[in-house]
């Protein structure tokens, strides 16, 4: 029995720590119909390339957009490792009101040393300034529409 509840505990600890290091998605909340929250959420990814737009799931995903890291490497400091980011945005219409929510996937690739491990994409923190970036546009777009944003 004692080892169940080690296990229970193990597991409840680890998702926690995920989260805290990952985030929670950004939100806002809008006064408004699904439709309207779904147009508004589409056209506020118009500088994106969208890989998945799915109105009957809600969900809309961008293309990864790679670019170079500001970490260096090494001990002389070099320059040379990557980044990718790309913004899943939920539309959920389950209750009134509608929630939109942004998450960015962030990934770290060093091409030498010990953080290269191959050719393996390591996951990082989310850049949680760019999220609240994209969150505001929505919210900006959708008081342009007549949405009421509830906090």
């Amino acid at each position: 029995m004692s080892r169940h509840v080690v296990l229970s505990l193990f597991l409840v600890v680890s998702t926690v720590g995920c989260a805290a290091v990952f985030g929670a998605p950004s939100t806002v909340k809008a006064g408004c119909s699904y439709d309207q929250a779904w147009s508004v959420a589409l056209a506020s990814m118009s500088e994106f390339v969208l890989t998945q737009e799915d109105k009957d799931k809600g969900l809309i995903e961008t293309e990864w957009a790679s670019f170079a890291s500001e970490r260096s490497i090494g001990v002389f400091q070099r320059q040379g490792n990557r980044e990718r980011a790309r913004f899943v945005v939920n539309v959920d219409a389950a209750r009134q009101p509608v929630k939109v929510s942004v998450r960015q996937i962030r990934e770290f690739f060093s091409p030498v040393g010990a953080r290269s491990q191959g050719i393996a994409w390591k996951r990082v923190p989310p850049n949680a300034e760019e999220e609240r970036r994209l969150v505001q546009r929505i919210t900006n777009q959708l008081l342009s529409e007549g949405c009421t944003v509830v906090s």
